[in-house]
Order: C-alpha cells, then sequence, then structure tokens
C-alpha cells in the first residue's frame, strides 16, 4: 500500500532514485546556486524533514555511495508513512456528517455540500475529482469506504444539480425570484418609457465617439478606434455617452470601446486589445499577414506619439496622430531655385497640411445606407500558440501575470510528462532526466510569447528525442500544470 500511495502522490518520483536530488547536484554544478537553495528550502525539507537523515541522503547521493539506495528506501517508507496519516485524517474529515445527513431535508444537504465544497476547492468539478480519489484511497486502505462513496455521491449529484430536495428547493426559489421580477417589471411598465430618439448629442460628444467616415483600410480603422478611445478607458461619462450613441444610432462604437476598456482594465498586451477592436470592426473572418505586420508596426509608432495619462486623459490626447493622415514621403518642402518659387510652393503645402488635419467635425449619420460603409475583406482567423495563450485556452484566464509563477511550479508537472514518456532506460546516477528537464523548461521559457512556435520542429524537440524521450505535444505539461495549480 505504502508503494502505491507514494505513486498516486508521486507519480514522477522513481523508487530507485530521487529527480530532486540529482536536480539539487545539478544546478549546484552549473553555478546556479539561487535555484539549488530554493529547491533544498522547499520541496526537499518537505519530503524528508528529518535533518540528520536528509543529511546522509545527500551526502551518499554526492559521494556515489551505494548506501543512498538503502537510506532513499527508508525515508520513501517514513513519507509514505506520513501521506497515509494524512489520508486517513482527510477521508475522516470529509465522512464526519455524510450518515446523519437527512437527503430530504434540502437545507441540511445544501449547507453539508457547500461545507465540503469550502474545504476541498472553490472549483466544483476539481471537488468532484478530489473526492473521487480518496474513495480509492478509503478502498485501498480500508477506511470508512462506504462513507467515503456516499460523500463522493453528494458532491457530484450537488454539482450537478441531480439532488432531487435541492432541485424543489431551488424551483421554489426560482419562482419566487421570477415572481418579484415580474412585479417589478409591471410596475415599471406604468411608468413612460425611456425616448433615445430624444437624446442630443453635442458635437463635442460627437466628435469624441467618430473617426474621420472617409477611412476604408481595415487597420487604419482599427488603430483610429484605440487612438480615439484610449485614454477614456475609464472615464465614466464617456463610458455613458458612447453606450447611448450606440442604441440610438445602432452602430458598434459602444462594442469597440469596451473592447478597449476591458483589456486596459485587465492588462492585456496590445496586440490583443487590437484584435478585440479588429473582431468588432470587421464581420466574419479576417487576417491577412502583410496586414496584421502593418497593424502592429503602425500602432507602435501612433502610439508612441500619443500623450499618454494613464487609463484616463484628456479627449485632445487620443487625436490621431500624423502618422494616419500624411503618406510617408509627402511631408516635406523641397528647396525652390528661386526666393519666388519657394514661397509659392510653401503656401501649397500649407494649404495641403489644413486639408489633411486628421479629425474634421463629423456628424452622425444613422440612416446611411449599408451600400456606403466600406466592405472590407474576409480571410481565416489566425489562431495564435504561444505557451501563455495556450494556458489562456486551458484556464480561460490570461496569465501575463503569472509568468513568474509558471515557470516556479512548471518542472513537477515536466518531470511527471518525462517519466511516462521514456523510451530508452538508463542507469541510476545518469543526468540524462535532468537535461530533457532543461530542453522542455529553456523551449517553453523562450517561447512563451511566441505565436508562431513549433513545438516538433524545435531543435529542443529533436535533443530530446536522441536522448531517449518521446514528448509529441506540450498541452499535457500545461495541462498538468494547470491541474496542480488549482
Amino acid at each position: 500500500m505504502q508503494q502505491r500511495i507514494l505513486k498516486d502522490e508521486y507519480p514522477y518520483m522513481s523508487l530507485e532514485s530521487d529527480s530532486d536530488v540529482e536536480r539539487y547536484f545539478e544546478l549546484r554544478a552549473t553555478g546556479r546556486q539561487q535555484e539549488a537553495l530554493d529547491l533544498y528550502n522547499g520541496r526537499l525539507k518537505r519530503k524528508y524533514p528529518d535533518e540528520k537523515q536528509r543529511t546522509l541522503l545527500m551526502g551518499y547521493y554526492r559521494s556515489r555511495d551505494p548506501r543512498f539506495q538503502d537510506i532513499l528506501r527508508e525515508n520513501l517508507i517514513s513519507l509514505a508513512d506520513r501521506i497515509i496519516a494524512r489520508t486517513n485524517y482527510i477521508i475522516n474529515l470529509l465522512t464526519r456528517d455524510i450518515e446523519t445527513v437527512n437527503m430530504r431535508d434540502a437545507y441540511a444537504v445544501i449547507k453539508l455540500a457547500e461545507g465540503l465544497l469550502s474545504v476541498i476547492s472553490p472549483d466544483r468539478y476539481v471537488a468532484i475529482a478530489f473526492t473521487e480519489k480518496y474513495v480509492r484511497y478509503a478502498k485501498s486502505m480500508n477506511i470508512r469506504h462506504a462513507q467515503m462513496e456516499k460523500t463522493a455521491e453528494l458532491i457530484r449529484q450537488y454539482v450537478t444539480d441531480t439532488i432531487e430536495s435541492v432541485e424543489e428547493f431551488k424551483k421554489e426559489t426560482e419562482a419566487r425570484r421570477k415572481a418579484h421580477v415580474r412585479k417589478q417589471y409591471q410596475q415599471k411598465s406604468r411608468q413612460p418609457n425611456f425616448d433615445l430618439s430624444k437624446i442630443v448629442f453635442k458635437q463635442t460628444d460627437i466628435d469624441r465617439i467618430l473617426i474621420p467616415h472617409d477611412m476604408t483600410r481595415t487597420e487604419d480603422i482599427v488603430i483610429a478606434y484605440c487612438l480615439k478611445y484610449w485614454n477614456l478607458a475609464t472615464d465614466a461619462a464617456f463610458d455613458k455617452t458612447v453606450f447611448l450613441y450606440s442604441r440610438k444610432y445602432k452602430t458598434r462604437h459602444n462594442e469597440i470601446f469596451q473592447a478597449i476598456k476591458n483589456g486596459r482594465i485587465h492588462g492585456w498586451k496590445d496586440e490583443e486589445i487590437l484584435n478585440a477592436v479588429l473582431a468588432n470592426v470587421v464581420t466574419g473572418y479576417y487576417y491577412n499577414i502583410s496586414g496584421d505586420l502593418y497593424l502592429q508596426r503602425t500602432w507602435a509608432r501612433a502610439k508612441a506619439g500619443m500623450p499618454l495619462s494613464g487609463a484616463t486623459g484628456n479627449p485632445e490626447a487620443s487625436s490621431l496622430p500624423q502618422i494616419l493622415a500624411v503618406p510617408p514621403g509627402k511631408r516635406t518642402v523641397k528647396k525652390a531655385a528661386s526666393k519666388k518659387t519657394a514661397i509659392v510652393k510653401i503656401t501649397a503645402d500649407k494649404k495641403k497640411a489644413r486639408r489633411v488635419t486628421p479629425f474634421k467635425p463629423a456628424t452622425p449619420q444613422p440612416a446611411r445606407s449599408p451600400r456606403t460603409k466600406p466592405v472590407l475583406p474576409q480571410a481565416p482567423a489566425f489562431i495564435p500558440n504561444s505557451i501563455a495563450d495556450i494556458i489562456k485556452k486551458m484556464t480561460g484566464k490570461t496569465y501575463t501575470v503569472y509568468k513568474e509563477l509558471f515557470f516556479r511550479s512548471i518542472r513537477p508537472s515536466i518531470r511527471t510528462i518525462l517519466a511516462s514518456s521514456l523510451v530508452k532506460k538508463g542507469t541510476l546516477f545518469a543526468n540524462r532526466q535532468n537535461d530533457a528537464e532543461e530542453l522542455v523548461f529553456t523551449f517553453l521559457f523562450d517561447h512563451y510569447n511566441d505565436p508562431y512556435q513549433k513545438w516538433k520542429e524545435s531543435a529542443e524537440y529533436k535533443r530530446l528525442s536522441e536522448i531517449g524521450y518521446r514528448v509529441p505535444e506540450l498541452e499535457p505539461i500545461i495541462s498538468g500544470w494547470v491541474s496542480e495549480s488549482k
């Protein structure tokens, strides 16, 4: 049983060696003393809390003493005993009240289920897997197996809304809620309706909302909106004005503004905000390589010329810079052969500059025919595949701010996958697994924000295959990290 529970809790651990011990000495040998110290004070001290035993274990490994395996087995037995004791405690905690709860009493069932979920995990579906794991432990250890099965069944039914008494209680609650909403609606219906047609917008508000209607290039439209709304992301008055304008004239200005607002508030990368705006500017799929390069480069130049004042700023700071208004190569006046000719050319240039002033006053045109709108090109959407994008897809969250956390805790997941991907056996003291771990870790670090990363075509993947590991996909590694982080 000790061996089985060790394998369940530490699937990457070998009973003949310890990859954490090997990793510690590898870090020291390569001069990465701080990482070695963190590993020692963290995982190794938790795994081997007895200082005397830990010192002997490390010393035997360093000197290649054959007694290393004997003392390792002793420590693993001690570790297994601690895990068994902890498992016994958790099983008793989870099953403490399961035999006394009345399943017909909705309040008692909800109270017990919510109490268990608060102890296990805020993610309800993670709680299902957790209780099922301890059902297996209870069976193998012959400890309150029947009660643990009832607890797991209670959590599963509660999370999936299949407990009859709770369902009836929820139906009654929902019926009361709907009756209350219906009553409020009837009271409001007696009041005069809000008439959007009576709203009159000031010309200054219209100028802040609209971009020049003669813009036809999709990327220029995206950049124009970003420059317009960038410094107004948390301006509550402008937010309300854009909302009312979009409702009255049935435009997508509010959706575009909300995309920029959400991106800035939640710390999205600029390219993510640009893509969110692009999705609201065009209909259907749109992507081409030259257009994307133009969008990224032009935005970088345009943003550099835009006075930023945080999430809020005066409206003038969001005006389009000359980068979108005056074509390159037409911003200088050539020297003329005579003074008279020079004066004529300079005067003409000044008139021309007035003609291309970026933001001429614009008026709303709700009655414009759709035929007058620019027809935007359509193409298949680009699907980014950086490590950060994979994490975001698996978690539904933006992990930009958690990059340091990811690289601090990804190694156990790498080792787990490597342990099951070995196709060539090695010796006890070989550094092959450490080398493999470093190859995977280095690739993840170098390509964290690379949307074009191709793992199977990389030098790291080829080297990994040469030393005896087959890891065709990175997703299982990241998935393992996501599971352990919850």
